[in-house]
């Protein structure tokens, strides 16, 4: 595989004049207030008890995965954050996360590493291990000693019958003004268990998912952001539509596009329900080469 490289993808860190600029202004204020179309919920334990290969979603970039025996959670963000407040509860308690093989960081943002998901995570899994972007350590050494960071197109150690890959984004990563793009940012392909599955992480729309589907042609699982898309004058460096998010799953090939990064968290200037109409009539349209599956928060989909 190719070498990682920071100059694949340029960073798409906001300008903050233009994040500023669009705080004060937003076209479509009013409909958003008037929609409340939180992502589907459902209470529910159930998966962690199960021998099953299956995908549940925790909401917005998190997931539960098992494959195979082995377990995976993808950048956890179980709280709200500054400015920012979670719509939809987790499925479960953190703690009732038990016996994870793996939790996979695509970057360090607080809406996927929130570091009170993290400490909890650790605390109920001594034997987990964090696969992460380069210099990531520096924000999970305080939880876990167990953890191997990864530069993009590189394979983590893992499991006999595992394979896990750090593949490129389009994005940037900072937790606060001090650490703009001190760690890298990416995507990750997960295969064990005769399945492939594409997290795509935090992205905006790039020659990577071309890229990504020659290495990997075989993707069964596509999990595609589709939310916080506007303004587009900021979020085209940073976020793809839902548009994209189909696009994108036609270019790997993907059997199925399971979205996510929506309904969870009010990042974009878009009504909360709008990321979900739009892929639904994309795929109503025919514009989706992929089965569209849609799950709800806790919701388990067997795979």
């Amino acid at each position: 595989m190719k070498g990682n490289s920071f100059l694949n993808e340029k960073s798409g860190q906001i300008s903050v004049k233009k994040f500023v600029k669009s705080r004060f202004h937003n076209p479509q204020r009013e409909e958003r207030k008037k929609d409340t179309s939180y992502a589907g919920f459902c209470l529910n334990d159930d998966f962690m008890n199960s021998n099953e290969d299956m995908i549940v979603w925790l909401g917005h970039a998190s997931f539960f995965i098992r494959l195979g025996g082995v377990t995976f959670l993808t950048d956890p963000s179980y709280y709200s954050f500054p400015m920012r407040n979670r719509l939809v509860p987790l499925p479960c308690e953190i703690e009732e996360f038990k016996y994870v093989d793996y939790v996979l960081i695509s970057h360090m943002h607080h809406d996927h590493a929130d570091l009170r998901s993290l400490r909890r995570i650790f605390k109920a899994n001594n034997k987990t291990q964090a696969l992460i972007p380069l210099n990531g350590r520096n924000y999970v050494r305080f939880f876990t000693k167990k953890y191997q960071e990864a530069g993009w197109y590189q394979q983590y150690e893992t499991k006999p019958g595992v394979e896990v890959y750090f593949l490129p984004s389009f994005h940037w990563s900072g937790m606060h003004i001090f650490d703009n793009n001190r760690t890298l940012w990416g995507s990750f392909i997960i295969r064990c268990n005769d399945k492939t599955i594409y997290f795509g992480g935090d992205t905006a729309w790039g020659m990577h998912f071309e890229e990504i589907a020659k290495l990997f042609p075989d993707i069964d699982y596509a999990l595609l952001p589709i939310g916080a898309y506007t303004p587009r004058s900021v979020a085209e460096f940073v976020h793809i539509t839902p548009d994209e998010a189909a696009k994108a799953a036609n270019i790997l090939g993907a059997k199925h596009l399971i979205p996510m990064h929506y309904g969870t968290y009010p990042l974009g200037q878009e009504p909360l329900g709008e990321p979900y109409r739009k892929i639904c009539k994309l795929d109503e349209n025919g514009e989706i080469d992929s089965f569209l599956t849609c799950l709800d928060i806790g919701e388990e989909l067997l795979i």
